[in-house]
């Protein structure tokens, strides 16, 4: 069997089962440290966090030791495990919320909402009034999109030993953006070396928010999210109620560094050479934001003090830019802003950072891909038999590269239609509904209308929320692997339907064909 086989000891292989256990291992632990901040910060939240921490662990221990992980290398497995422990870790993240009394449990479906918001990284949240909300529930959500982030699998990967083969799989599905960038030849070392490079600018944001004048619990919390690229903020006006300009150039500079590649950062660190490639689509990535932020500031112009004006034009274009979603202020309000100046942020949410980053949208190298996809069809329509190759710095694309970018951008772009027809059919104005489908599968946060940065995911109705927790995942995960896993849990029912059909039948008698003595005919 592919997914489940029993072996000897009662302990199953199942590679997805056994992944999830361990993903919520690890987010159990996360849940106990947040428990010790609650308690040092005396706020509240200590029990209820606390159970939710034995409650994960236990299952995931249970997870974990009734089953193993196959050590086959198969493509289709290491999607189910990705997806499937990403839905398990988004359950488990409803608890402290419940528990806790901060979201009510008749309103259990809003708990699941702020659960894979965090994971994925997104960053929308239905808490109204954040600021009332205990530290050490605070610390948590941000620590949801700290593991979310870099991703749990990666986590995994680098201290589970069982996993020593198919684990680039595991790498590559998880790890941010369409490919995995192995640093060096052992799968576990490569894993390492990524969180250890996540955690080094972990510390350093975190430093540097010090310095900037936040307090040690804002700092660790906001450094956790500007790394992840989530943009979860322990105050509902976000990053505007610390009206620093100091604070707000850390962030800024914190999201555009991670909405780069950590590859580029490695080989950075480390003085060791990459493709140019890589350095192609990080010029692509810093032209944008810097390309949107003279667009802001030209189509603001007069709206806003020149000082104000370069304060929201440069932040917005990084928070968004790298799919942070960090607010400053309200950028829907139509006295300061302009309708073009929305589209120039609605066209950031869809584009994201770099691949190998930890943002979100189609990435800048899928749209490189397209414009010279363009590009060159267009030269063939004059130069029928040409011979064009498509080139990226050093590197020569593919045809079938470039068939699945361009199949993996319909396919985003197809989603994101169907979520806005389907979030404005459940009640949300055309504005709303579209643009928070956009930002939902983009895992941006804020979104246009009435569900602005200033506002909260309350402002979208009930019923559609659900429809955005789909889109999350299908951007978080990316659109392949979600889709996959779909695919093959379909295929897996209609193999027992079919198993069980012919059990009924009975065996099918076989015929005996004739055996050809003359040889194959000439």
């Amino acid at each position: 069997m592919n997914g489940l086989a029993v072996r000897a000891g009662r302990r199953f292989e199942s590679t997805p089962v056994h992944i999830s256990g361990a993903a919520l291992l690890f987010v159990g632990i996360g849940m106990a440290i947040s428990a010790g901040v609650a308690l040092i910060d005396g706020g509240g939240g200590a029990m209820a966090l606390a159970v939710s921490a034995v409650i994960t662990v236990s299952a995931g221990g249970i997870m974990m030791g009734s089953t193993t992980a196959s050590d086959r290398s198969d493509s289709p497995l290491a999607f189910a495990a990705v997806a499937w422990a990403w839905l398990a870790v988004s359950v488990a993240g409803t608890l402290p919320y419940l528990f806790s009394g901060v979201i009510g449990w008749n309103e259990a479906d809003n708990a699941l909402f702020e659960s894979v918001s965090g994971f994925t990284c997104t960053g929308a949240t239905i808490l109204a009034d954040i600021d009332g909300v205990a530290h050490g529930i605070l610390f948590f959500r941000s620590m949801t999109q700290w593991f979310g982030g870099m991703g749990l699998i990666v986590l995994a990967v680098s201290v589970l030993p069982a996993l020593k083969v198919g684990g680039l799989e595991l790498i590559a599905n998880e790890a941010p953006g369409p490919t995995a960038d192995r640093f060096t030849p052992r799968i576990a070392a490569t894993a390492r070396r990524l969180w250890l490079l996540y955690g080094g600018f972990t510390l350093a944001m975190a430093l540097g928010l010090l310095a900037a004048g936040l307090s040690l619990f804002d700092a660790v919390a906001h450094a956790f999210t500007t790394v992840a690229t989530g943009g979860f903020s322990t105050y509902s006006a976000s990053i505007a109620a610390f009206d620093s300009v100091a604070v707000e150039t850390v962030v800024i500079a914190g999201m555009i560094t991670c909405g780069a590649s950590f590859s580029i950062h490695w080989h950075v660190i480390t003085r060791t050479k990459s493709q140019r490639r890589s350095y192609s689509e990080l010029r692509w990535y810093l032209g944008l934001i810097v390309g949107a932020a003279c667009a802001l500031l030209l189509l603001n112009s007069g709206r806003l003090s020149i000082g104000a004006n370069i304060r929201e034009a440069a932040f917005y274009a990084a928070s968004l830019g790298s799919n942070t979603g960090y607010g400053l202020t309200d950028y829907t309000h139509s006295q300061f802003w302009t309708p073009s100046a929305q589209l120039v942020l609605l066209a950031l949410f869809v584009i994201g950072g770099m691949t190998g980053s930890t943002a979100g949208g189609i990435k800048v190298l899928r749209l490189q891909i397209m414009v010279r996809y363009a590009f060159r069809e267009v030269i063939r329509a004059r130069h029928r038999r040409a011979v064009l190759p498509m080139r990226l710095g050093d590197t020569t694309v593919p045809e079938d590269i470039a068939a699945r970018a361009l199949g993996f951008v319909l396919l985003y772009l197809g989603l994101a239609l169907a979520g806005g027809v389907l979030m404005t059919a459940l009640g949300n104005d055309l504005e709303t509904g579209f643009s928070g489908a956009v930002s939902a599968i983009g895992t941006v946060g804020p979104a246009l209308g009435e569900a602005g940065p200033t506002a909260s995911a309350l402002a979208f109705e009930r019923g559609s929320r659900p429809v955005m927790m789909v889109l999350m995942l299908f951007g978080r995960l990316e659109v392949f692997p979600t889709m996959l896993m779909f695919v093959a849990a379909m295929r897996a029912g209609t193999r027992s339907r079919f198993v069980r059909t012919s059990a009924r039948r009975g065996p099918r008698r076989r015929t005996r064909l004739p055996m050809n003595t003359a040889g194959p005919s000439a």
